[in-house]
């Protein structure tokens, strides 16, 4: 038999719930019982020692549930003495120091005098026995009640009160519990004992609590003492309210919801007809079709919804990036121009105006482009309530001088920065990114010291890069900087400035005193060093290195910097 076929029937892909108990049942139907009967045993066989007696339970027709451990009223009476400050932790702060004196910050220790952790974990315990023993009502409100019980803290120094919220008693370890399972169970109660649109509205409230984070609504279909019924229906439901809910946790869950229901092709659906309140629907479908190879639906699509999305929505320029992705996997190339182009007109970053210079006619396209981002508002706009779905295209002031400086505008950016006389605080001053982006752009060399490494480091920490950013900025810049010509009388007039800057910038460092700031001198030095060098002037690097060395030959720790950025 030939080991590299599948067996026939065998499910290779990760299947929801609602595919998985279909499968399941038409396999159930075609088996005998006999076969039914070895497959029960062959589960029992391999069950763990620690799941044999709830494999055991299961198989009983009539469960039974242990009763529950305390009169709903006797939980009711003690939740009122929390709410009423009779009962409540008590906390003592004290300040922890770091390396230094000002590296502080302020720590609480929390006690538990009046045994409320362990009283807690008991009303869930019988919150749960009420679930199981099918009472949804009483347990649905008694899991509401607790779940959303702000509980007092005495402050036993200061004598003042505050709060902690149910996740901080567990993250402080005042009381045990596994909120991923009592948040389903919440669910799933009030799923049994709501209906509609109240329903909806009650596990929508539930989902926007900090500990309801990340699950998603089929997982409330594997709890609970038994199936839940008119799931289709309720689905339905759930995805006309989340239609109709802005925000992007709706979104979030309305993606979940049609994909349940109907797979790409519904999200891909429901995309088209709530564009308006959530264009982030497209960009998931795009990245599911992407997930499935499914590059010619990616790009029909993500072609689409670029179309449609107002130009100015940030969200649009993430669909153009997969749909660029899809186009490339293709070898469209005339969609991946366009794909290039809306990415960075709709996100403005640096990295989508590099690329830009990858295409044949990219000369025309960046300067177009330069011009298109020094138009944009500097500050965040959002169509909505704090909904990043919804958010606008915009440049900071910082960001603005960056593209200018990739767009060949070095002089401007030149006279911008000698107006700048300060020699400390370059981590919030745009010089701090501006005069390692001209040693880097003076360097000739294509490989990068670990000096230069250390420049482009920090400047996509200023620049706020994320991780994919960080992947793809080294090659996009030394890629742009072969398209870059520079006279000699820029190169000459760009070095003088360079060697004052960072001789000023040292003096203020080192000769300041500012040990912690030393590494940030000679990352400098050694780098402009090397940039003169590779244009030509003998042992630049080590000349720039030994003078600064002599200069502060009592500054130990700052000539010890220059050993951590040799070659080995």
């Amino acid at each position: 038999m030939d080991s590299g076929k599948e067996k026939e029937g065998v499910i290779r892909k990760a299947v929801n719930y609602n595919e998985f108990l279909k499968a399941v049942d038409e396999k159930l139907a075609i088996m005998s019982q006999t076969e039914k009967n070895q497959w029960i045993h062959n589960m029992a066989r391999t069950t763990k020692e620690n799941e044999r007696i709830a494999f055991l339970n299961s198989l009983q027709e009539k469960q039974t549930y242990c009763p529950v451990a305390f009169a709903k009223k006797e939980i009711e009476d003690w939740c009122r003495k929390i709410e009423e400050q009779e009962i409540y932790f008590e906390c003592s702060g004290y300040e922890e120091y770091g390396e230094s004196y000002w590296d502080s910050d302020y720590s609480y220790e929390y006690s538990d005098v009046f045994g409320i952790g362990k009283e807690l974990s008991r009303a869930f315990q019988a919150a749960e026995d009420l679930l199981f023993q099918k009472d949804y009502q009483q347990s649905s409100e008694l899991y509401d009640w607790l779940c959303s019980m702000p509980f007092p803290v005495l402050d036993s120094d200061a004598g003042e009160w505050s709060e902690l919220e149910l996740e901080g008693l567990v993250e402080e370890k005042l009381v045990s519990l596994d909120l991923k399972q009592i948040a389903l169970n919440l669910i799933y109660a009030k799923y049994q004992v709501a209906e509609g649109e109240e329903r909806a509205v009650e596990l929508y409230r539930y989902f926007s609590w900090g500990m309801c984070k990340g699950i998603k609504v089929e997982e409330m279909f594997t709890v609970g003492p038994e199936e839940l019924k008119g799931i289709d229906v309720f689905m339905e439901e759930w995805i006309s309210f989340l239609k109709d809910t802005k925000g992007d946790m709706a979104g979030d869950l309305l993606s979940d919801a049609c994909i349940y229901q109907g797979g790409v092709g519904r999200l891909s659906e429901t995309a088209r007809e709530v564009s308006a309140k959530h264009p982030v629907l497209y960009e998931y479908a795009c990245q599911q079709l992407l997930n499935e190879k499914n590059e010619i639906e990616c790009e029909k699509l993500g072609l689409e919804s670029i179309g449609i999305l107002p130009e100015k929505l940030v969200i649009r320029g993430k669909i153009a990036d997969l749909t660029a992705k899809a186009a490339k996997q293709l070898g469209h190339a005339n969609i991946i121009k366009e794909c290039y182009e809306a990415a960075f007109y709709s996100e403005s970053t640096l990295n989508h105006y590099l690329r830009l210079f990858e295409l044949p006619d990219y000369k025309d396209i960046t300067d177009r482009a330069a011009k298109h981002a020094n138009a944009l508002p500097e500050n965040s706009v959002w169509e909505g309530n704090n909904n990043k779905q919804l958010l606008v295209n915009y440049l900071s002031k910082e960001h603005k001088k960056v593209i200018r400086f990739f767009s060949g505008e070095f002089d401007y950016i030149f006279e911008d920065c000698k107006k700048d006389k300060t020699e400390l605080g370059w981590s919030s001053q745009f010089k701090g990114i501006a005069i390692p982006l001209f040693i880097l752009l003076l360097n000739q060399n294509r490989r990068l010291t670990k000096a230069g490494q250390r420049l482009i480091d920090g400047i996509e920490y200023r620049l706020g890069f994320k991780e994919d950013d960080i992947k793809s900025f080294t090659d996009s810049f030394f890629s742009w900087k072969e398209k870059v010509i520079l006279t000699n009388e820029q190169y000459e007039k760009y070095a003088k400035w360079l060697e004052k800057e960072v001789d000023k910038r040292t003096e203020a460092v080192v000769g300041g005193g500012h040990r912690k700031s030393y590494y940030k001198a000679a990352v400098l030095i050694a780098a402009l060093g090397e940039a003169l060098e590779s244009n030509g002037k003998p042992y630049g690097r080590m000349t720039a290195i030994e003078y600064y060395k002599k200069m502060y030959s009592r500054k130990s720790a700052f000539r010890a910097e220059f050993e951590m950025l040799n070659e080995k």
